[in-house]
């Protein structure tokens, strides 16, 4: 028997999430991936310790909701989704393009980012942007250098096409 994979493009998951639909979402991204960012409401199931039986255990939605399922890019949701049927779940429903398509088109998600690395990189760009400035002055002082000194010499040859320097008699 062939089962057809069922997917939900990103903006009507992200529709059904601003309009507060309760929905059961899973991430199977690492933990370290999830961390640095996700879906808000988005629990994580690591594909790698996914345990199918377990989940569909503890899903606090009814058998016949759907299961959302969302990874990088779609290919571990597939994957995921291929073992929850195979445990039972009569609607896996996987977000087709992942997380790179979600924030590719700006939807938004929760970001998890230590105050230290937020400041340091704060820093950074600031930094940065003082060394731009500062190498801008230093290259428009230059130009204008070059631009006086060529000036100068222009003016030098037409002085001296003026009042030219007399030649010793020989």
């Amino acid at each position: 028997m062939l089962s057809c994979m069922i997917t939900i493009h990103s903006s009507a998951m992200a529709a059904l999430i601003d309009n507060c639909q309760p929905l059961d979402l899973i991430d199977v991204r690492t933990k370290q991936e999830f961390r640095s960012f996700h879906i808000r409401g988005a629990r994580s199931f690591p594909l790698r310790e996914l345990l199918a039986a377990k989940l569909l255990r503890g899903r606090k939605r009814e058998a016949t909701e759907p299961l959302y399922i969302i990874c990088n890019n779609r290919v571990r949701a597939s994957l995921a989704a291929g073992m929850l049927t195979g445990a039972g779940c009569r609607q896996p429903v996987v977000v087709d393009g992942g997380m790179e398509t979600w924030v590719r088109e700006g939807l938004s998600v929760v970001c998890k980012r230590p105050f230290w690395t937020f400041a340091r990189e704060c820093f950074r760009r600031g930094l940065m942007g003082v060394t731009r400035g500062f190498a801008l002055v230093i290259s428009g002082l230059f130009a204008v250098s070059s631009m006086v000194v060529s000036f100068q010499r222009s003016l030098e040859a037409k002085l001296d096409m003026v009042h030219p320097i007399p030649s010793k008699p020989r």
